[in-house]
């Protein structure tokens, strides 16, 4: 009976030490697909529009950090392995998108589309953006076309100034 009782003390305190150990930041689960589509033609048709919408009531300016932005890309990592993409690539396009990965970043990831733009390979990225680490929300977004064999941007866009 002892060693029954000492059984469940272990488990409950390493479930609460495990369940510590993995709290989260992260809110909202980024989107990462695979489509194809070609987007040459009309690079503003990328639909990231939902997930950019559930970021922005769900983040504000002074949730950005090192830390949320890594735990967010982490995520994105391993829903491209699960279908079948080559996390490193996509991390890699992400990361080549920020002039200074070390410095506290003005905006997180929220969306990853393999999809092709001038006859390119590429991984079309939204972002939740502030203008300013006291904004209420993270309504701000950019958006890259970022080539997934060299890792250059070949489109960028986003809204400035206002909404």
């Amino acid at each position: 009976m002892d060693k029954q009782i000492i059984f469940w003390g272990v488990l409950i305190v390493s479930l609460i030490f495990v369940s510590s150990c993995t709290s989260s930041a992260v809110k909202c689960e980024p989107v990462v697909v695979v489509t194809g589509e070609d987007y040459t033609s009309d690079p503003l048709a990328v639909p990231y529009q939902d997930t950019h919408e559930e970021f922005a009531e769900n983040y504000s300016g002074e949730d950005l950090s090192i830390e949320l932005r890594d735990e967010i890309i982490e995520r994105m990592r391993e829903k491209a392995g699960e279908i079948g993409e080559d996390p490193e690539v996509l991390y890699q396009c992400i990361k080549a998108t920020y002039s200074d990965w070390d410095e506290r970043p003005m905006r997180i990831p929220s969306y990853a589309e393999k999809c092709v733009y001038q006859d390119e390979s590429i991984w079309a990225i939204a972002f939740n953006r502030a203008n300013s680490f006291e904004e209420s929300s993270l309504e701000h977004f950019d958006l890259f076309f970022v080539a997934s064999a060299t890792y250059d941007t070949l489109y960028h866009t986003g809204c400035y100034g206002g909404h």
